[in-house]
């Protein structure tokens, strides 16, 4: 097992370190900047828990305190190229108040819920880590399919780079998914899975990432909203006044 799991490290940093040089190449620095401190934090925990994969006890400490930040930085980098896709939709005080009210609730019962109820026979820091995930990887997964859900009735226009970084953390986050269901449904009988489906997931959104970024669009093309923003908010206004609920406190 501690070889297997060097070997799935070895690969993650590999691939991270490639990734890391596209993202330096193609600029992402300055258009999606929570991004790529992601992809610089993310190559770093990869590097330390392979330096202390052999001391479990540190390993241990290194693997959950570095877990909490790195689940809280996919959030903030998916939100990140959300908002650059559908900005409009933050012009209505509606919109804000459920997508913000709705992540804090989540998180706050969560955290709660892991303090109150802590998992048996667990050490609290992996207890309260662990419920994290499980709601993190819930919210990285109701954004990917509302930036999927919005994209065909405004006719947003494919942008490779936003697109596929929503397509990696939408592919990250069903790994912890299904090996959390699986452990649910079929206990112990399935701990080789649920021990690496979430690191199986990490590396396919890798590989997605190091697709959406291999290719380089043209400046003009890559770093343009898919849809100019005064377009997509006359559309969005037609949709509500259509519903009925067009309504001048909907205005900006």
């Amino acid at each position: 097992m501690l070889l297997f799991n060097a070997i799935k490290l070895c690969i993650s940093l590999g691939l991270e370190i490639w990734l890391l040089a596209l993202l330096f190449r193609r600029g992402v620095r300055r258009h999606f900047p929570l991004f790529f401190v992601y992809g610089v934090y993310t190559f770093g925990i990869a590097a330390a828990r392979l330096i202390t994969i052999g001391n479990y006890r540190v390993y241990f400490y290194v693997f959950w305190w570095t877990e909490a930040l790195f689940l809280l930085l996919g959030l903030a980098a998916l939100h990140e190229v959300f908002r650059w896709v559908y900005r409009v939709f933050y012009e209505f005080w509606w919109f804000r108040l459920i997508y913000y009210g709705t992540i804090s609730l989540v998180l706050l019962v969560t955290i709660r819920n892991a303090i109150v109820n802590p998992p048996v026979q667990a050490h609290p820091l992996v207890g309260l880590v662990l419920n994290m995930g499980i709601t993190i990887n819930l919210l990285q997964a109701g954004i990917a399919a509302l930036f999927a859900a919005l994209s065909k009735p405004l006719a947003i226009e494919h942008r490779r780079y936003p697109f596929g970084i929503v397509a990696g953390f939408a592919a990250s986050s069903l790994g912890p998914f299904a090996g959390y269901f699986a452990r649910s449904i079929f206990g112990k009988n399935v701990d080789t899975f649920t021990q690496n489906a979430s690191a199986v997931a990490y590396i396919l959104a890798l590989l997605i990432w190091l697709m959406a970024f291999s290719k380089p669009e043209p400046e003009e093309r890559a770093w343009a909203p898919p849809m100019p923003p005064d377009e997509m908010l006359r559309l969005v206004r037609g949709y509500l006044r259509a519903l009925g609920a067009g309504r001048k406190d909907d205005e900006p």
